[in-house]
């Protein structure tokens, strides 16, 4: 359930983010058009590839983005064509990235954003209030609660193990002392085993690692006649 929470959440901000670059990218193109436009009827009144003030006046006056007014300009580019190099004029809005974002429209994804926000403390309210409730009903130890069958961290995360691993851990967890000797665990786990030295030897081995990502426990070993859940 707490992932299913997160993943939502991400969902929600991932599509609050796509919406906000989009309508960036709206507004960017928008600013082009509006440049290109002003500059065109510009090249109309005035043929001369010369610019003057009164060319950059008269650009600004034919621009309909109130914003561009006192920012846009006009330049003389060198470009290749044909093999030849041209003298072009081009039109400049000279936009920073927060002048862009403020004239974006912004206002879906800023709701997606509070939205999400709203998701993300009303997730965090859920899982602190029924993490009380999870220590209380099952039998907890070093950040591992051990509840109806499963092993959890106090969040309510279920801690993935293989069946051999869960059966070793059930035996360290329910055992009142947690520690257990060597022959112990290898009479329980395989009973029928003449000698499973080596086989606990790798279970132990991969098995520490998902008890120490997930609690404040470790396992310690006593000369390898027994093995001790411990805390860090």
């Amino acid at each position: 359930m707490k992932n299913l929470l997160y993943i939502v959440f991400s969902f929600i901000m991932l599509c609050a983010l796509c919406t906000s670059i989009n309508s960036y990218r709206r507004t960017e193109y928008m600013i082009a058009q509006d440049v290109d436009q002003a500059l065109k009827q510009v090249l109309v009144k005035m043929p001369d590839n010369v610019v003057t003030t009164d060319t950059i006046r008269c650009y600004r006056n034919r621009l309909t983005i109130a914003e561009l007014k006192d920012t846009a300009g006009i330049a003389m580019r060198t470009v290749r064509r044909g093999g030849r190099w041209e003298t072009k004029m081009v039109a400049e809005a000279n936009c920073s990235f927060a002048t862009t974002f403020m004239m974006s429209d912004q206002k879906a994804s800023g709701s997606l954003f509070v939205f999400g926000a709203l998701w993300l403390l009303g997730s965090l309210w859920y899982v602190r209030r029924n993490k009380p409730e999870l220590i209380v009903q099952g039998l907890a130890y070093g950040g591992i609660v051990f509840h109806d069958d499963k092993f959890m961290t106090v969040s309510g995360e279920e801690i993935r193990l293989t069946p051999m691993q869960h059966s070793l851990l059930k035996i360290f967890i329910t055992t009142d002392t947690h520690t257990l000797s060597k022959q112990e665990i290898c009479d329980r786990l395989w009973p029928k085993k003449p000698d499973a030295s080596d086989t606990l030897y790798t279970l132990i081995r991969r098995i520490k690692p998902i008890i120490e990502t997930h609690s404040t426990l470790k396992i310690e070993s006593d000369r390898g006649k027994s093995y001790s859940l411990k805390l860090r």
